[in-house]
């Protein structure tokens, strides 16, 4: 693995982030609601919330919603979080993606290699690393319906790796971005 002077100093962050992470995640008193109430809250993102659930109801249970009303998209390639959880196995990495995020919620698209980690609005705004592109106002992401949490081989359609556990239940940017530093500073030239 290539090392630089600032890699020690980001692990130790990474470290910190980690344990507060285990640490907020057993101390959790409020219980998840039920999965419409989080279906709703992502419906309200759309402007016509009906069309969200007809595009849920299709054979693809999949919806464009576009970003920056509810949420933004932090984009991470496949690469990225695998080096940074230390496992390509789709189930060690949702679990230590839990660890790195809160339980806070993100989509895999196996079919083009990503990962998206929703964050608060506005956060495209003053995104600023190179590593990972932060999906704002003006761009639709296709959301899953809330009960695809599992890999289809078969049809490699986007599922959500770590489910929204509540409505606006977001990951904290400063989360995301030491989790996609942490994998982004073994990246190659051109590769992200």
């Amino acid at each position: 693995m290539l090392t630089t002077p600032g890699m020690a100093n980001l692990r130790e962050q990474v470290d910190v982030a980690e344990t507060t992470a285990r640490l907020l995640s057993r101390t959790s008193l409020v219980s998840p609601p039920p999965s419409w109430t989080v279906e709703r809250w992502l419906a309200s993102a759309h402007p016509s919330p009906d069309t969200v659930r007809r595009e849920w109801s299709s054979a693809a249970k999949l919806a464009l919603i576009p970003l920056g009303r509810a949420f933004d998209a932090v984009r991470l390639a496949d690469g990225v979080v695998h080096r940074t959880v230390g496992s390509d196995d789709s189930c060690v990495a949702a679990d230590r993606l839990a660890q790195y995020l809160v339980d806070g919620p993100v989509i895999h698209d196996p079919g083009f290699r990503r990962y998206y980690v929703l964050v608060p609005p506005n956060t495209a705004e003053t995104w600023g690393t190179p590593v990972a592109e932060c999906l704002g106002e003006g761009t639709y992401l296709g959301v899953p319906r809330v009960d695809r949490t599992e890999l289809d081989e078969h049809t490699q359609a986007s599922y959500w790796v770590l489910p929204m556990t509540r409505p606006g239940h977001l990951c904290k940017p400063a989360d995301v971005l030491a989790l996609a530093m942490a994998g982004g500073c073994v990246t190659d030239e051109g590769e992200s």
